[in-house]
């Protein structure tokens, strides 16, 4: 009887970064027990028990990152809603340049730097992230 050779297939798993901060996320999870199965030894193939505790596993990465997602936005919002009380408040801020400003909060705002007042100093209306504000009068 002839034996052929038996070849490994080729591993064809990349990781690219799914996120901005470059870690490991749920797909890359799931590329590495796809290829785990694939490259398992076919006389010794990963027992009932194994595979449902990496499945079980994986249930609870993506259920963490929803909770994570859904707990980022809250905190978004919580600090949203406690920003607005300073509206019709005195404050004095720094502002990007490390200056002092001063004046009456006129608006709440939420853009990428996160909660942004926008201060009426009297001569002009300056945004200050709502983390800047030194006092509230």
């Amino acid at each position: 009887m002839v034996v052929n050779s038996v070849v490994a297939p080729p591993l064809n798993y990349t990781h690219t970064a799914n996120s901005a901060d470059g870690k490991l996320g749920k797909e890359d999870f799931l590329q590495l027990l796809v290829l785990q199965l694939q490259m398992q030894d076919p006389l010794e193939p990963v027992k009932n028990d194994d595979f449902i505790a990496q499945l079980a596993q994986f249930n609870s990465l993506e259920q963490l990152v929803n909770l994570n997602t859904t707990m980022e936005d809250f905190n978004k919002l919580q600090t949203l809603t406690s920003s607005s009380a300073l509206l019709g408040k005195e404050v004095e801020a720094q502002d990007d340049s490390g200056a002092t400003v001063e004046g009456i909060v006129k608006e709440v705002q939420f853009d990428s730097l996160g909660v942004v007042v926008s201060v009426d100093t009297g001569s002009e209306t300056v945004e200050v992230p709502v983390g800047n504000i030194i006092k509230v009068r």
